[in-house]
């Protein structure tokens, strides 16, 4: 499957959404408590960072489910 990149995809830095740790874009997870950085539409497969807080796939339209690690 080819992985779509768009802005979401941008390297700049933001914060761990479950440690709150300074991270950047060019991690796939937390480095320090692994939480995954990206998210993936269940759908169409389409892939972006959690940090645009998508409710509806900007591909497809379906609806975002975000797991974030307990």
């Amino acid at each position: 499957m080819e992985e779509k990149i768009g802005p979401a995809q941008a390297r700049g830095s933001f914060r761990c959404p479950r440690c709150g740790i300074p991270t950047w874009g060019a991690l796939d997870n937390c480095p320090e408590c692994g939480q995954p950085l990206n998210i993936e539409c269940a759908e169409c497969g389409a892939r972006w960072r959690y940090i645009w807080d998508y409710k509806y796939c900007p591909s497809c339209g379906a609806k975002v489910r975000i797991k974030i690690k307990e």
